[in-house]
């Protein structure tokens, strides 16, 4: 709540009064609530408290028929723990759970308020719901997504050290992988611009694009 004035920071004030009383409101209710509370004040009327409530869901700090708001969203400790474990890495929900040791249906509901008051967004990548910081520039989704797949680690790496040029065969060779998936996972770099293709006779070799990679490992690391 910061830079509102003094009829603003009283109603705020009288709106987690409400919650504490009854988890759940309607807008006419909250309003009619403070405004029997603040009679005496001139300066305040029906139509000024319902402005600043419709104010305060716009800004997303209050959502009707919840009892949260913005301000308390993350004292709640297993909630904190979420939203620190996303801060630091993008999760899906199954890393969640192994991370903190909790269950599914305790994970979805603080995902969910943490998503409704924008501490948090989501997007699917290869049918996992991936959240990431509400914040976090979403260009590097896919980058964060793919770069911490232990596949694509083992392939860049595997590129990384022999420093040469490699057909599909032999990196699915080195790494004791399925020859698809290594062409899937090539594919999904390339469209990253992270490898570079470059055609031989009938051969096509793949190589690392370092100075991409640096680039961007960079730039996730910054962010």
């Amino acid at each position: 709540m910061k830079s509102t004035n003094n009829t603003e920071y009283i109603v705020f004030d009288l709106v987690k009064e409400y919650l504490k009383k009854k988890p759940f409101f309607s807008i006419e209710d909250i309003v009619i609530f403070i405004n029997n509370r603040v009679k005496l004040n001139p300066n305040i009327n029906k139509n000024r408290i319902e402005k600043i409530i419709k104010k305060l869901i716009k800004k997303r700090v209050l959502i009707p028929g919840t009892k949260l708001m913005k301000n308390n969203i993350i004292e709640h400790p297993v909630r904190n723990e979420i939203f620190n474990l996303i801060e630091q890495t993008p999760s899906n929900i199954n890393e969640i759970m192994k991370a903190l040791n909790i269950g599914s249906n305790q994970v979805l509901w603080h995902l969910s308020c943490l998503e409704k008051f924008q501490f948090v967004r989501s997007k699917i990548f290869e049918n996992q719901r991936v959240f990431f910081k509400f914040d976090v520039n979403p260009e590097f989704d896919e980058l964060y997504f793919y770069l911490k797949q232990n596949i694509v680690k083992e392939i860049i790496t595997f590129i990384q050290v022999e420093k040469k040029e490699f057909k599909i065969t032999e990196i699915a060779n080195g790494l004791k992988k399925n020859y698809n998936t290594i062409k899937k996972y090539l594919k999904i770099l390339q469209n990253l611009q992270l490898i570079t293709i470059k055609r031989q006779n009938r051969k096509v070799l793949f190589s690392l694009n370092e100075d991409k990679y640096f680039e961007v490992r960079k730039l996730i690391n910054e962010v």
